[in-house]
């Protein structure tokens, strides 16, 4: 043999050929854990096509789909990193015996190290432009939605570039590797033949920096949930949204723990008449926490992420919906989708039995809520809608709940009122300048009230004639009609069939209706707002519940060597099957455990934030249903895995 032939390969290739191997010979982990990183990158290139979109809108017209899109960011981001790094865990704990062994013939700890990265590194290469690719393509199928639930404007067009697969990759990709590395840790750490002997149990303790993490996150959550008691409006409720996946993670840390002494007394408790596979699986559940751990946590965030995110959404619309019923002081309204006209009010304040007619204008305007000056216009303008209102308006007719200031001082030229919402997003308060764009020109108005009913009545109050001085002419789609005490309003109108609002009349061929049934209608036409953040909430949840379900089938399938030893020892395969239906069972029921613990404060702070003191605001159907599917779908997965699993175990075992 020549010394050509004869020079050993280079160390870089006999490491990619040795990964490649070690992929192969564990395919099923391979694929389950190539699977998630593709639905990683596919949403959170999904995440970042919408960013980019709305950030290169011209004049800051994608202002709201960058709040929209930073938001679902913020949540994708936490469940990327949670699922990821729990499926590479698992897929690489189940190998902590051919990591020993490979200690055991002679590879230093920095070569297993690095087969583990290398074998992530190849996978990773393939999976993240797979899932990037379609969730760019996906990104143009929410064009519709975003347009009809008015974030962006009826000529939008999402932008596709090259950018979200990169910000995908950057995430992803060095995710999955420490997760890979922190799960080699424990085996490369021991001595080999130590590492060969734990690569067949677990130890749950864990160290004390991890414990003081776990209560510090606790602790985190439930101040976070407490945030909408100071922090007003939409932005307190986002805040409190956040407290589910604190105390989620704070699960996560103490996990090993909070199983093995659950699962340890219920062990204790079982009677001696209970059956042989229920006392092996609370043994099993006991002994293996960390396993359990991660295959609970993501089947837990399922329950969080969509009864949190559900709760919150309807919390904040019916926050809404009192507030304009308590700011709206008359029994009746005059409404029209092109506008009303001079003659139409004039008609209104003519009629007999009306005494007065309080129209309420609006007009599209920009808000400045950032003051630097070298970030794009979507990101420090905020595109909203300016209502206008005279400033000598009676409280009992529209009372949008001043609390500091007077609403009176409109009368001055270029004043504006805020709601407590926006007076927090911006850092204004009275006496402060406010800048605003109206019609293309920035106009500095100054704050002279800031009120509390902003969900309702809208974040910005100015007197007409402040708008028309700076020539924007608002049109007025609302107008409150007062009437005498002692007149019914039934009896000002006569029935309009024609009318597309429903319960609606008509005075002098005016449309109104009362203002109750108004207010009604008006929630009811934010359908497609809540069609938009249900979407958002589904491709999450559709994420998370399929990590989940690939963690559970790659926890089942890979307890074939243990369910064989079981065999042998005298189990027979349908007490296995039985064993592993209580295992699915309890993990059902722990994920679902953990989750409603995780949505209590959460519900609970932003009902008393938004609503005040009562009962919090649950939303019990999505809360239902995500709990039926968690527990089912735990079953479902397990047993049809350890069916198949079982068989092949007690087939060799024969």
């Amino acid at each position: 043999m020549s010394a050509l032939t004869a020079r050993p390969a280079p160390a870089s290739r006999t490491l990619g050929h040795l990964a490649v191997t070690g992929a192969r010979a564990s395919w099923s982990g391979a694929v389950g854990t190539g699977l998630v990183l593709a639905l990683a990158s596919m949403l959170t290139t999904l995440t970042g096509a919408l960013l980019e979109s709305g950030l290169r809108e011209p004049a800051g017209g994608g202002s709201m789909l960058v709040a929209l899109a930073s938001s679902f960011a913020g949540t994708a981001l936490v469940l990327v990193v949670i699922v990821v790094a729990a499926t590479t865990t698992l897929a690489l704990r189940r190998r902590r015996r051919e990591f020993a062994l490979l200690r055991a013939v002679g590879a230093t700890r920095r070569q297993v190290r690095r087969l583990v990265a290398t074998e992530l590194l190849l996978l990773s290469v393939v999976a993240v432009p797979v899932g990037a690719v379609p969730g760019l393509l996906v990104t143009r199928l929410f064009d519709p939605v975003l347009r009809d639930a008015g974030v962006v404007g009826a000529d939008f067009t999402s932008t596709l570039s090259p950018f979200p697969f990169l910000g995908a990759a950057v995430l992803v990709v060095p995710t999955a590797m420490l997760a890979g590395l922190l799960a080699a840790r424990e085996t490369v750490r021991a001595a080999p033949t130590a590492a060969i002997a734990e690569s067949a149990a677990e130890s749950a303790p864990i160290g004390a920096v991890r414990r003081a993490a776990a209560v510090l996150t606790a602790v985190a959550g439930l101040v976070a949930a407490g945030t909408p008691l100071v922090v007003p409006g939409t932005v307190g409720g986002a805040l409190a949204a956040t407290s589910a996946f604190l105390l989620i993670g704070a699960a996560a840390l103490a996990g090993p723990v909070l199983v093995e002494w659950t699962f340890g007394r219920a062990a204790r408790v079982a009677s001696a008449r209970s059956g042989a596979p229920t006392r092996l699986a609370l043994g099993n559940l006991r002994g293996f926490s960390r396993r359990l751990t991660t295959v609970v946590i993501p089947l837990a965030l399922v329950i969080a992420v969509g009864t949190t995110q559900s709760t919150v959404d309807r919390t904040v619309q019916q926050a809404a919906t009192e507030q304009l019923a308590a700011a709206l002081g008359t029994d009746l309204v005059a409404t029209s989708a092109a506008g009303l006209t001079p003659a139409d009010l004039a008609v209104l304040s003519a009629a007999p039995g009306v005494t007065g007619v309080v129209p309420l204008a609006d007009a599209p305007a920009q808000v400045r809520t950032d003051d630097a000056t070298d970030l794009p216009d979507s990101l420090v303008w905020e595109t909203t809608t300016v209502r206008a209102v005279e400033p000598d308006v009676d409280p009992a007719v529209f009372d949008p709940d001043v609390t500091d200031g007077a609403l009176g001082a409109l009368r001055a030229a270029d004043t504006v009122a805020v709601s407590s919402d926006t007076a927090f997003e911006t850092g204004r308060g009275v006496g402060d300048t406010l800048h605003v764009r109206l019609v293309g020109t920035e106009v500095a108005l100054e704050v002279v009230a800031v009120y509390d009913r902003g969900l309702g009545v809208g974040g910005q109050l100015v007197s007409p004639q402040t708008l028309r001085e700076h020539g924007v002419t608002p049109a007025v789609h609302l107008a409150l009609v007062d009437t005498e005490a002692d007149v019914d309003a039934s009896g000002l109108v006569a029935p309009n069939a024609s009318s597309t609002w429903g319960d609606a009349a008509s005075v002098g061929g005016v449309d109104t209706m009362r203002t109750d049934d108004y207010v009604a209608s008006v929630s009811s036409a934010e359908a497609s707002a809540q069609h938009l953040s249900t979407l958002l909430t589904l491709a999450l949840l559709v994420f998370v519940g399929l990590g989940a379900l690939n963690a559970l089938v790659l926890l089942t399938a890979g307890r074939r060597v243990e369910l064989r030893l079981l065999n042998r020892s005298g189990a027979t395969a349908r007490q296995l099957l039985a064993m592993t239906g209580v295992e699915a069972v309890i993990t059902g029921l722990v994920a679902w455990a953990i989750g409603t613990a995780a949505v209590l404060p959460a519900v609970v702070g932003v009902s008393a934030g938004l609503l005040g003191a009562g009962v919090p605001v649950v939303d019990l159907p999505t809360y239902a249903v995500l709990s039926a599917l968690v527990v089912g779908l735990t079953v479902a997965a397990t047993v049809l895995t350890a069916t198949r699993t079982v068989r092949a175990a007690t087939s060799v075992a024969r």
